[in-house]
This record gives structure tokens, sequence and C-alpha cells, in this order.
């Protein structure tokens, strides 16, 4: 009996590839502010950001397919303007911040649960059905997340933290609904022109508040962002949104926080109580039930 390869080609499971990928951002990035106390976040987005933009653009130089790519998208620079701003600036700036001031496992729900914008701008303005199966999923994931955050003791942060999370997670809800209006194709193409203008963005805060850059060991947890959650998380985002439906890929992804806290218990030790792991079990429900037809 042979192996049924039809799943991984799915949009759902490159939606599940970027939430898992996505979950290393609070590690690394608390990692990075931990080896050089000094860090601003402005600087590590920046850093991240701008990274990423010269990684895809020397791999899609020295391909002449890719760069013609490249060139003919041009023509579209203010959607990538506009979705740079919601996708990379707000989301790499605002949760990268909040990092700062919060726990892993709260500004990784906080940043995902605001993705039920995502489900109501699918259903007024694309015409997506919103199943019971989806209403359903969407609730179990966002109890769960909630029961993180209400009773599990390693769980806390400031208000400003949460606001900072919020607006990122805001921005990111409205890039995966923008990204499905403007049908903009998914690709190293498309990320060259995102990480492009998101460099120019995150370029202004940290310009103004110094220029100030990261030193030791900082570098390599650069490095980690860049290559696993900025590059990698995009990717799959953008594949999953041009081959799926906006709001499933928004509910699988929202069991963000799930990974992030299982990684931020290999990492640092955070250990979860009984709440706790009902919480992540009514995220694995929901998982499974948004990818049920």
């Amino acid at each position: 009996m042979m192996f049924d390869t039809s799943f991984i080609k799915k949009a759902e499971m490159y939606a599940l590839i970027a939430a898992i990928l996505n979950g290393l951002i609070g590690v690394f990035t608390r990692l990075a502010f931990e080896f050089d106390n000094e860090l601003s976040p402005s600087a590590l987005a920046f850093f991240k950001c701008f990274f990423a933009f010269l990684l895809v653009a020397v791999v899609c130089v020295i391909q002449p397919k890719r760069i013609n790519k490249v060139a003919l998208l041009a023509k579209q620079w203010y959607k990538f303007a506009l979705l740079s701003f919601l996708g990379i600036f707000c989301l790499y700036f605002f949760e990268t911040w909040a990092f700062s001031k919060a726990s892993i496992p709260l500004v990784s729900f906080l940043t995902y649960a605001s993705g039920v914008v995502t489900l109501l701008l699918a259903m007024l303005f694309l015409n997506e059905k919103i199943t019971s199966h989806k209403m359903i999923a969407f609730a179990s994931i966002i109890s769960g997340v909630c029961l993180l955050f209400l009773f599990e003791q390693g769980v806390s942060g400031s208000i400003w933290g949460m606001v900072l999370a919020l607006l990122g997670g805001l921005g990111y809800s409205l890039f995966i609904f923008l990204s499905k209006v403007l049908s903009i194709g998914s690709g190293l193409a498309q990320l060259f022109w995102l990480f492009a203008f998101g460099s120019v963005y995150l370029f202004l805060p940290w310009y103004a508040q110094g220029m100030q850059l990261p030193s030791g060991m900082a570098w390599l947890m650069i490095a980690c962002l860049v290559l696993l959650p900025t590059i990698g998380g995009f990717y799959f985002t953008t594949k999953a949104v041009q081959y799926g439906q906006a709001s499933k890929v928004q509910i699988i992804e929202t069991s963000d926080p799930m990974f992030a806290t299982l990684f931020a218990f290999v990492v640092f030790g955070d250990t979860l109580g009984w709440f706790g792991y009902l919480g992540t079990g009514f995220i694995l429900f929901g998982l499974l039930l948004s990818v049920k037809k």
C-alpha cells in the first residue's frame, strides 16, 4: 500500500508548516535579547527583515527566470507596498517589541487571536463559506489559548505588551486577507518585494533610535530568525493563501501558540499545568477540525 502524499500538497499543510516555523519566533527573539541586553526591538526587527531581503535577492539574481519575474512584478509595487506594511512592518515591529514586554505564549496567542478579523472579512468580501467546522475550530483554538492565558502560571505580561501583540496580529490578519484579494501569488519573487518594502519601513524606527548594531551571539539568533520564521514562515503562508481559503489558513496558523509554548518548554524549561495541557488539547482539536472537509 503506497503512502498517500496528496495531503502534503494541500494548503492546510503549508499553513501548518508556517505555524510551526512562526512558533520559533519567540524563542529566537528572547535568546537574542538575552545574548545582547542592549539590543533594541527595532534593530532586531530591521536586521531580520533586511538580511532576509538580501538572501532572497541573491537567489533571484543568480537565477534569470526569477529575476525576470521580479521585474514583471514591479508594476504591482503598490500592492506589495501595502501588504509589506501590514505583513512585515506591523507584524515584525509590534511583535518583536511585544516579546520584550511579555511572555512568549501570551504574545503568540494574542498575535493570532486577531485572526477573527480574517474570518469576518473573508465572509463579507471573498464570499467564503463560513462553515460550522470553521467556527467550531476557531472557537476551540481561541478557548485553548485563553486557558493558557488565564490559568497557566508561566504566562504573564504587561498591558502594553498585550496591545503591541494585538497590533501585530491585526496587521498579519489584514495581510492574509488582502493577499487573497490582490492575488499576488507566492514564491521568492513575491518575497523579494515584500522584504524590500519591509526593510524600508523597518529602517525608519531603527534610524530614529540611533541605528544600534547587535553584538555577539545575537547575530546568530537573527540568522535563525531570517532562515526559519522570516523566509520560511512567509513562503509557506503565501503558498497556503494561494491554494486555499484565507479563513482556513488563518485558523490553522492560530495554532502558533501551541508550538511557541512547546519550543519555550524545550529551550527554557517552561512547564504547563493541567489547564495548560487542556488548552493545548483544545488547540489540537481545532487544528484537526479545521482541515476537515
